[in-house]
């Protein structure tokens, strides 16, 4: 098995849910995590967890929608650490509506936020990757982008933009080893899906009305996929369900 001894990994959304889980899952591992969200204090109770589980790690607030100040961010890791082994695109909003009730000015946001921020954190991170030929990224990406539904446009637009953003660029990565993959985790129980489904009309429209799984699960499927990378799943959509997936990073056991 691989593992992430002494990485560098950059996680965004590092401060609840799934990001916060994922730290968790990979601290034991002792890699160096760079914890990511809007402000840098809001990552650090996420940055003493995984600092009592092994790793080492530093927070970092931005606003990933922005191209200079993203750009700024992954140079000045590149300065401190030299290269960047992982970067994880965890970071994500949703805003639930009808395409006449989600002002544009909103929609905007779920697309800076979903697709314009993993695209400047690849962009700015792809050339100290390709220089050395190496480096995994793994875009959280949504069964969404196949599912459309009522309240959803936003959401559902920005995630199918970010899952063919992710199969492209598998393909101009296809004569490097820098591997790229997209991560669906499923409906999972986090902060920003309680703040979402608090309105009930909402909560009816989602795949499992009923409670979703607890963040940990889809974090320990991405934590395998940073220590593996899995050459047979670049570029491909990959959903967790009990599945094979979920077998190989070893949540099922058959």
């Amino acid at each position: 098995m691989s593992n992430l001894k002494d990485k560098i990994v950059i996680l965004t959304g590092a401060s609840r849910g799934i990001g916060a889980a994922a730290a968790l899952e990979m601290a034991p591992d002792g890699p160096h995590l760079v914890l990511c969200a809007r402000t840098a204090e809001a990552c650090e109770t996420t940055r003493a967890a995984v600092e009592a589980l092994g790793a080492t790690a530093e927070c970092h607030g931005f606003d990933v929608a922005n191209t200079e100040a993203t750009k700024a961010f992954i140079d000045s890791v590149v300065a401190e650490h030299k290269h960047v082994d992982v970067l994880i695109n965890n970071a994500g909003i949703g805003f639930m509506g009808s395409v006449q009730d989600v002002p544009p000015t909103s929609y905007h946001e779920v697309l800076q936020v979903n697709v314009l921020g993993p695209y400047n954190l690849i962009a700015a991170v792809l050339p100290h990757m390709t220089d050395r030929d190496v480096g995994t990224i793994i875009n959280i990406t949504s069964a969404r982008a196949f599912i459309p539904d009522r309240f959803y446009a936003a959401y559902c637009s920005s995630k199918a933009a970010l899952l063919s953003m992710t199969q492209c660029l598998h393909y101009d990565l296809e004569d490097s080893e820098v591997k790229i993959f997209a991560l669906s985790p499923g409906f999972t129980q986090t902060d920003m899906v309680e703040e979402i489904y608090s309105n009930s009309e909402f909560r009816a429209a989602a795949l499992t009305p009923d409670q979703g799984q607890p963040p940990e699960r889809p974090a320990k499927v991405l934590a395998w996929f940073a220590r593996e990378a899995p050459a047979d799943l670049t570029g491909k959509h990959n959903q967790i369900q009990f599945n094979d997936l979920t077998r190989r990073a070893g949540i099922e056991i058959t």
